[in-house]
């Protein structure tokens, strides 16, 4: 197995994500992105820690990796009206300040510690000034590495992290 050098990962991950020296592919041509659901977590991570406003493509990849129904989303940020959430997710409506960053705590909450590489400051959320967008701007594309780093108790582990 050799690992690629640069891999679009747009199709699997539903946004636009790079992965950097990290995909392995065998003498076959197979591909393997080593440790998925780190990497869905981190990338969930990292765009809530990124104060632009979220459209919905952000908004539905966000609700899949938490694993939730439309309606089971709406539930845990208190929403009254379940059908919102389909509109935000597609671009008919968008959540309003408040309700992002209840959004984006959730997130942090349910997926900070499965995201080992994503460096998350304390009250990142409640003190973060979210940036306008238009929706046609479509979602941000970002981009990862594996890295290995030390963990809490002195063990080295793999875990992805924004690449500069």
């Amino acid at each position: 197995m050799r690992k690629t050098r640069e891999y679009d990962a747009t199709v699997e991950m539903g946004l636009p994500v790079t992965l950097l020296d990290t995909v392995l592919e065998d003498d076959e041509g197979n591909l393997e992105i080593p440790n998925l659901d780190m990497l869905l977590a981190s990338v969930a991570v990292a765009r809530v820690l990124t104060p632009v406003q979220m459209v919905g493509a952000e908004l539905r990849y966000l609700r899949h990796v938490l694993h939730l129904t439309g309606a089971e989303f709406a539930d845990a940020i208190d929403l009254s009206d379940k059908s919102v959430v389909s509109r935000w997710e597609n671009d008919k409506a968008r959540a309003g300040g408040y309700t992002e960053k209840i959004i984006r705590q959730l997130i942090l909450n349910k997926l900070g510690e499965r995201a080992p590489g994503i460096e998350i400051p304390d009250n990142a959320i409640p003190g973060m000034k979210i940036r306008r967008r238009d929706v046609s701007e479509g979602p941000l594309p970002m981009a990862f590495s594996l890295e290995r780093r030390s963990g809490s108790e002195g063990q080295s582990l793999d875990c992805y992290a924004e690449a500069a």
